[in-house]
């Protein structure tokens, strides 16, 4: 594949999420040069494109504006959605209704990946079904009316969080096996597209894979080579401070896996997707389970976020790779 022939004396490649600029421009090579106008060389192209930009940004791509490191799946938008929609279809589904739907719409995002020359797409991957009683949701209530700050003395939470860690195991197993069957059936799109499949961890507690048992995805997905995790390291900060799999355990679980990272910072309350440094996120320490010639690093900051605190985003995340 492209993505494993990388040139080792590469620069890192950072990129800046076009989620931030979506909402600002109705016109991709716009968005694209200024996105190359803060000084980024690539970036990724989130979940919220409309096929409406697809031209524009291409243009912008062969005339050497910016490169395109990643897309977000689904990219771009099918034509009958509005908004950003990365949870359209779900890989987990046992619906082979639903399983064909998200493996058309995947595919066209390949399509788009080969076209702008990218070399990873981003996939969520779904969450746990409950038909009546989302358990999730509960303990997160919970979580918000004790206070991210006080979770770790509170029995009550911990007894929650630990029961449903052991009910979430057999549905989650379930899961991941539709998961790695829906993969494994666009194999022959994916491998001609030359692009890596990254799935994310992700925001919410019910949402696959579980970060605490990210590892056992990655093995029943073995067989299928271009199927890499993507680690997003706000999300995982959330699930810490929750109570869940530390950033620290998880990277270590699936370092030899990561081929790409969404970087932005996280506060103590729980805050993500603001300027790197803003928060609690200790970068140095997670530098460690960085490759800066193999892994890509995309900035991927909330469009609230001020053009100054990207820019120094930009000189935080050059300075951590240096």
């Amino acid at each position: 594949m492209r993505f494993a022939n990388l040139n080792m004396n590469d620069a890192p490649v950072i990129s800046l999420s076009t989620s931030y600029l979506q909402s600002r421009f109705k016109n991709g090579y716009e968005m694209l040069c200024k996105a190359a106008e803060y000084g980024f060389k690539y970036a990724e192209l989130g979940h919220s494109t409309p096929l409406t930009a697809v031209e524009d940004i291409l243009r912008a791509v062969k005339e050497g504006v910016i490169k395109i490191s990643s897309l977000h799946n689904f990219c771009p938008l099918p034509n009958f959605v509005t908004g950003a929609s990365p949870n359209l279809y779900s890989p987990a589904t046992s619906s082979r209704i639903e399983s064909a739907q998200w493996a058309r719409h995947t595919k066209n995002t390949l399509d788009f990946a080969k076209e702008t020359g990218a070399r990873a797409v981003v996939c969520h991957a779904g969450s746990l079904n409950y038909f009546f009683y989302n358990p999730a949701r509960a303990l997160k209530y919970k979580a918000d009316a004790i206070g991210y700050g006080k979770l770790g003395g509170d029995e009550s939470y911990a007894r929650s969080k630990a029961r449903y860690i052991k009910k979430s195991a057999a549905k989650a197993e379930k899961a991941y096996a539709h998961i790695v069957k829906n993969l494994g059936d666009i194999r022959a799109e994916v491998e001609a597209s030359g692009v890596l499949i990254g799935v994310e961890n992700r925001e919410n507690i019910s949402e696959l894979p579980l970060d605490w048992s990210f590892e056992k995805f990655m093995a029943a997905a073995a067989d299928l080579p271009y199927v890499k995790a993507w680690h997003d390291v706000g999300h995982s900060m959330k699930k810490q401070l929750l109570g869940f799999e530390t950033q620290a355990a998880l990277c270590e679980k699936t370092a030899s896996q990561i081929c790409g990272w969404h970087l932005h910072d996280c506060t103590l309350e729980g805050k993500d997707h603001i300027g790197l440094g803003k928060g609690a996120i200790d970068f140095k320490a997670l530098s460690k389970y960085f490759d800066r010639q193999r892994h890509l690093f995309v900035l991927e900051i909330n469009s609230a976020v001020s053009e100054a605190d990207v820019k120094d985003s930009l000189k935080y995340a050059e300075d951590l790779l240096s």
